[in-house]
C-alpha cells in the first residue's frame, strides 16, 4: 500500500483546471480574478491541492518562466507567505516544471498521484487523466511528452514558438475532444467500488473532466472537482467531511 503523508490541517480545498492561458481571452481576467480572490479568502492554515491544468501550457526554461502568468503567481506566493500550504499535482498541461514552483513560490510540486492523511481520512489525489475509459492513445502520448529526454531536447526551441505550438496542438486537442463531460463524469463516478479506492483510501478526489461531481457510499467519497472555466467549484475537507463547493465573488452572490 501507497505511504500517506499526514497533513494536519483544519480545512483542504481542492480544486483543477482552471486553463489559465491569456488574460485578452474573452472571460479570462474574471476567471483569474476569481481565482486570486478564493487564495485570499481561505485560512493561513488551511492547505489547497491544485489538482493539474491550472494553467493552459507552462514549460519552465532554466532562466524563464512565462510572464502570461505573473498575477497567478503573485496570488500564489502571497497565499504561500501567510502560511498556506499548497500542493501542485502535474496535468496533461502543465506537467513541465522544475524548480521555479518550490524554490521562488514555496509550492510543493507531485508529478502524478498524491496521498495524503488528514482529518481521519486518507485521500488519493490526481489529476486524473490516466483514469480515462479508453484513451490507450493519450495514454502513448503522454508517455513521449513526459519523457526527460524528450523534454530536454524541447528546450532548444523557443519560448515564443513552443507557446505557439501548445496553443495549436491544445485548440486540436479540444476540438477533437466532443464527448459528453457530464457522461464521461458519471461513468467514472460509476466505479466507486472499484479501483479507485485499492490504496487503502477513503477518498478519491480529481480533476480533468470539466464536470463537477461528488458521490458518497459507505464512508467512501469520489469526487470530479470540476473546472475554474464555467463551474467555478472545489472540493472542502473540513471536520473529516467532504463537500463539493461553488465560489462566488462576493459582489455577484
Amino acid at each position: 500500500m501507497d505511504s500517506y503523508s499526514p497533513i494536519p490541517r483544519p480545512e483542504l480545498f481542492f480544486l483543477a483546471d482552471s486553463h489559465f492561458r491569456d488574460r485578452r481571452i474573452p472571460g479570462e481576467a474574471d476567471r483569474r480574478r476569481r481565482f486570486i480572490e478564493f487564495l485570499t479568502r481561505i485560512g493561513n492554515d488551511s492547505a489547497v491541492f491544485l489538482l493539474g491544468d491550472i494553467f493552459d501550457f507552462y514549460f519552465e526554461y532554466a532562466t524563464f518562466v512565462s510572464k502570461r502568468y505573473f498575477d497567478i503567481y503573485h496570488a500564489l506566493y502571497s497565499a504561500t507567505r501567510r502560511g498556506v500550504e499548497i500542493h501542485f499535482l502535474a496535468g496533461n498541461h502543465d506537467a513541465w516544471y522544475t524548480n521555479f514552483l518550490s524554490d521562488d513560490l514555496g509550492i510543493t510540486p507531485h508529478g502524478n498521484d498524491l496521498f495524503v492523511e488528514s482529518q481521519g481520512r486518507k485521500i488519493w489525489c490526481t489529476h486524473g487523466d490516466l483514469f480515462m475509459p479508453d484513451d490507450n492513445n493519450y495514454k502513448t502520448i503522454r508517455s513521449i511528452i513526459r519523457n526527460p529526454l524528450v523534454i530536454k531536447a524541447s528546450k532548444i526551441i523557443h519560448p515564443d514558438l513552443m507557446d505557439a505550438i501548445a496553443a495549436r496542438v491544445s485548440n486540436e486537442s479540444k476540438h477533437r475532444n466532443r464527448r459528453s463531460v457530464e457522461h464521461m463524469a458519471k461513468t467514472i463516478v460509476a466505479k466507486i467500488n472499484g479501483d479507485f479506492f485499492a490504496k487503502g483510501n477513503d477518498i478519491f478526489v480529481m480533476g480533468h473532466v470539466h464536470y463537477p461531481l461528488h458521490k458518497s457510499t459507505n464512508g467512501k467519497d469520489i469526487m470530479i472537482v470540476g473546472d475554474w472555466i464555467r463551474n467555478f467549484t472545489f472540493g472542502r475537507l473540513k471536520g473529516g467531511r467532504l463537500s463539493l463547493e461553488k465560489f462566488t465573488l462576493e459582489e455577484t452572490d
